[in-house]
């Protein structure tokens, strides 16, 4: 009962320590996006040709004068370039009223404000920035042209001080805050997994403790040996166990997060391109969770199953692989004719191959991929090479690629799990060989492996 009783008090806390965690990384989120957005409104404000202020009267007439003209081609560049803003704009403060003095808008465009225009929806925070001279971001306000996060600049005379004018970017407040969700969301599967993950290895090192204390106190060596194998045989089967149950523990909520994802776009009346763009990105970041978890029990199972040897035809093998792997386009391959017939685990060479020849196809950035697959035979091992003409891998990261999680190129740039390549060196260590890479770096690179020539039956 004691035992029971602290499971549940570990897993409350895990579960407190989550929540917490979720609780800090919304506020950070949300500070650093201010910080960020502040500092790029700040930056565009310091480039703007201030000096053409003092030549507008803030009247229509300065649409005729080229002062105008210069602000306005600026702020249009500003929008270009920061797709996710709304609006720029650069607005003044008369007569306790407050009124734009250029935007970023076309004149043909409905949401356009002539120079003069008063703006009649001006709030707190409108005349804040003019007043006390700070830069803030607003909470979501509404105006005739929509619900918006605003972010204020203001702009200073350089003799007296005092604020002649603000500049000022708004943000669409409904796409603010589905960046913010998306985020968390993200934050928040990192901790279904990590909550998950602690509460299985919890159970896990409990039943563990409790096979020791029944093998140390069995009363002779022949119950210890014939206990200690029952044991081992059963705690196989609750890994094999185990590894299903965690597969589906945290593929079902990935799962429906991707669901609701679907749902909640198809519940939206209006989906804009950015939001849009931003829920593939979540659907994007789900599936590659989902392939890691299939990665890592793979990883996992290696070595636990016993797998008879068979005669495999190496030449034939490959000829198959290249087939269903390699496009038709765009890639040439070369399969030496001296690959031999060996004695070995099929199962696990196909995917020492499969894996080494997809990388290869993978990460190469030629017009016309290369691929060269080669074999030596010495004393006592087959030697194995594959051979690329992609972008090569620099030194220090040869030894890297073979750990787990381990990719060179970011996974937005190359979608990876990084565990394919970390098989590759189980299974081949597993038939104690070894493999290794040669590559400067730049010209393509070659992964070269040896196994022995007389094995015994191992395991997958």
């Amino acid at each position: 009962m004691k035992k029971i009783h602290l499971q549940k008090t570990v897993s409350i806390f895990i579960f407190i320590l989550g929540i917490i965690y979720l609780y800090f990384t919304w506020m950070r989120f949300k500070d650093n996006r201010t910080d960020s957005v502040l500092q790029i409104a700040k930056s565009i404000e310091v480039s703007l040709p201030k000096k053409d202020l003092n030549k507008l009267e803030v009247k229509l007439s300065d649409i005729n004068k080229p002062q105008y003209q210069d602000l306005k081609n600026t702020l249009k560049e500003v929008i270009k370039i920061n797709p996710k803003a709304s609006f720029a704009y650069l607005y003044t403060q008369k007569n306790g009223k407050i009124y734009f003095i250029v935007d970023s808008e076309p004149e043909t465009s409905k949401n356009y404000s002539p120079p003069g225009q008063e703006y009649t929806e001006a709030d707190g925070p409108t005349y804040q920035a003019f007043n006390d001279g700070k830069d803030i971001i607003t909470e979501p306000s509404s105006d005739r042209w929509g619900t918006w996060v605003s972010a204020y600049i203001p702009i200073k005379d350089k003799t007296t001080g005092k604020t002649i004018a603000v500049y000022g970017m708004d943000f669409d407040a409904k796409s603010w805050d589905n960046d913010l969700l998306i985020e968390v969301i993200e934050s928040s599967l990192l901790v279904l997994l990590f909550l998950i993950t602690s509460h299985f290895l919890f159970k896990i090192i409990a039943k563990n403790k409790i096979l020791n204390f029944d093998i140390i106190n069995r009363k002779t060596e022949e119950e210890k040996l014939h206990n200690a194998l029952i044991v081992l045989n059963k705690k196989n089967d609750e890994l094999d166990q185990f590894a299903y149950i965690v597969s589906h523990d945290l593929k079902a909520p990935l799962r429906a997060i991707y669901s609701l994802s679907e749902w909640i776009i198809e519940d939206l009346d209006v989906v804009s391109d950015e939001t849009n763009s931003n829920f593939k990105l979540l659907q994007g970041r789900i599936q590659r969770m989902e392939n890691l978890i299939n990665g890592i029990l793979e990883y996992s199972r290696i070595g636990t199953t016993n797998i008879e040897l068979e005669k495999v035809d190496l030449h034939q093998m490959l000829e198959e692989i290249v087939k269903t792997i390699v496009p038709n386009e765009g890639y040439e391959v070369s399969i030496g004719n001296n690959f031999p017939v060996i004695s070995t685990e099929k199962i696990l060479m196909h995917q020492v191959f499969s894996n080494l020849i997809s990388n290869a196809v993978k990460y190469n950035d030629k017009p016309i991929g290369k691929i060269e697959c080669t074999y030596l035979s010495l004393p006592d091992f087959h030697q194995f090479t594959i051979k690329d003409n992609g972008p090569g891998i620099p030194k220090k990261y040869q030894e890297k690629v073979f750990g787990v999680f381990q990719t060179i190129l970011a996974r937005d740039v190359k979608e990876s799990t990084g565990i394919g390549l970390s098989i590759v060196k189980k299974i081949i260590e597993g038939k104690s060989g070894k493999i290794h890479i040669e590559s400067d770096g730049i010209h393509g690179a070659s992964f070269i492996f040896t196994i022995p020539k007389n094995p015994k039956t191992t395991v997958s």
